[in-house]
């Protein structure tokens, strides 16, 4: 995909979510970016201070213990937003990776130059504040069903979240994302077959 297009479906994406966001006035160079299925955009520990639009593809955000132990954060499809909103606004190490799933192309801004010149358009003021409002509710959802939900019910719910994937991606990352492990996911999704 050419570089004209790869900008049009991040200017698709604001207009489907019905923010009508003047990319004109943007004038940093695109960074298109081919990430290869089980490669990373960026590792955990890296500063990610850049500004991520997932054009197509799939990822995951994924930490890593002291001990090793891997955790999958969150599933992301394209078009979507993605990135370190910590590492990008401190400029500190991020507290996890995104791998891609499956080939994915990525476009990249320095958060800073691009948030300077895109602060001036009202329409994207108005996204990036729905933005962060629908990562905090996920969030706060998140940790809810980890609290209030058994981990079938967690599954499940993944299962709602995100169709199709129970059977493309990894057992085990599945497992790490709804907080149990692989062998107790594949006891719950027996069970649910005898239904």
């Amino acid at each position: 995909m050419e570089q004209t297009q790869l900008t049009n479906s991040l200017q698709t994406y604001f207009n489907r979510l019905g923010h009508d966001i003047d990319l004109s006035i943007l004038t940093l160079p695109v960074e298109p970016h081919s990430v290869s299925k089980g490669d990373y955009l960026f590792q955990q520990g890296d500063i990610a201070s850049n500004f991520y639009f997932l054009s197509t593809g799939l990822v995951r955000y994924v930490s890593v213990s002291d001990e090793g132990k891997e955790f999958t954060q969150s599933f992301v499809k394209g078009p979507s937003v993605i990135g370190s909103t910590k590492s990008m606004v401190t400029k500190l190490k991020a507290s996890f990776g995104i791998q891609a799933l499956e080939d994915s192309i990525v476009l990249s801004y320095p958060w800073a130059s691009f948030y300077e010149q895109m602060r001036h358009d009202k329409n994207f003021l108005e996204f990036y504040v729905k933005l962060l409002e629908r990562i905090f509710i996920g969030k706060e959802e998140r940790e809810s069903a980890f609290m209030k939900h058994s981990a079938e019910r967690r599954y499940l719910d993944f299962c709602v979240a995100f169709p199709g994937l129970k059977d493309t991606i990894q057992q085990q990352q599945i497992a790490s994302y709804i907080g149990i492990t692989p062998v107790a996911l594949s006891r719950i999704r027996q069970k649910l077959k005898l239904c």
